[in-house]
């Protein structure tokens, strides 16, 4: 498929599904059957619990049923992943598994994604990722951001005052220079859409879901009550936006949220 030359767009963004993707591939194959994907965001915590140590590790087993669906699937790291070796789940020669980089930008026609790698930044051990500089020669309608932290978050790492999260907070000011529509990200595991600057999509529901905690002022919606596992769907045009959220049966849990260019 030549990304360049498409004019819509349309993705699923899973994330933490390292426990096992059997369950959540199910679902985005049927939704898959029903109006094509044309890719797939792992927004981290790829596997569970602490990455894998080898390309012949087989614990990337785990990531087979989701790999074999026949969609390109784009990771990030997350902070389970950088336990093991994080260079070995990305050489890994799984199927439709594209991960060139621990960062890379991603262009797939009417957007260009930002691939960021949070974990060095959000612990306290590097710099915060050069968003604006990524997106440096951008030309794509829509400009997105992938990391696995969250900026903001309903969940246990959105309300409690560690430094990571006060790190990833004060990412926020850089999104906004660089123009980004919205971030996507995990780490939190469940699922939410956040109406800020830039808007925040947080899906980390895809193997251990756990209910937000307190949900946040700017939330739109986030599933709440019992815990399912599920993602989300993106589809995007030159001028439009939708998101919509599933679980992982593929069964609408929310409404479609739509938003136009300015």
């Amino acid at each position: 498929m030549f990304f360049a030359a498409l004019l819509a767009l349309r993705i699923a963004v899973v994330g933490d599904i390292g426990s096992g993707t059997a369950e959540i591939a199910k679902g985005i194959a049927r939704i898959h059957r029903q109006s094509a994907i044309d890719a797939i965001i792992s927004t981290g915590d790829n596997v569970y619990p602490c990455g894998v140590k080898s390309l012949n590790d087989p614990r990337l087993e785990v990531l087979r049923p989701l790999t074999s669906l026949n969609i390109a699937i784009y990771p990030v790291l997350g902070n389970h992943d950088y336990c093991g070796n994080p260079d070995a789940e990305i050489r890994a020669t799984l199927p439709n598994w594209r991960f060139p980089a621990r960062e890379y930008v991603l262009h797939l026609g009417v957007a260009d994604f930002a691939m960021l790698d949070t974990n060095p930044y959000a612990a306290g051990r590097a710099p915060p990722p050069d968003v604006e500089a990524l997106f440096r020669g951008s030309t794509a309608p829509w400009r997105f951001a992938v990391g696995h932290h969250p900026l903001l978050s309903s969940g246990y790492h959105g309300h409690f005052p560690r430094a990571e999260h006060r790190r990833m907070v004060a990412l926020i000011p850089a999104m906004r220079r660089a123009h980004v529509d919205l971030y996507m990200s995990g780490h939190d595991h469940h699922l939410e859409l956040i109406d800020e600057r830039p808007r925040m999509l947080i899906s980390g529901a895809g193997s251990e879901p756990i209910p937000p905690v307190l949900r946040h002022a700017h939330t739109i919606w986030a599933n709440e009550g019992p815990a399912y596992r599920g993602f989300a769907i993106v589809e995007i045009s030159a001028t439009s936006m939708s998101i919509r959220f599933y679980d992982a049966d593929g069964n609408p849990r929310s409404g479609a949220f739509g938003f136009t260019r300015k």
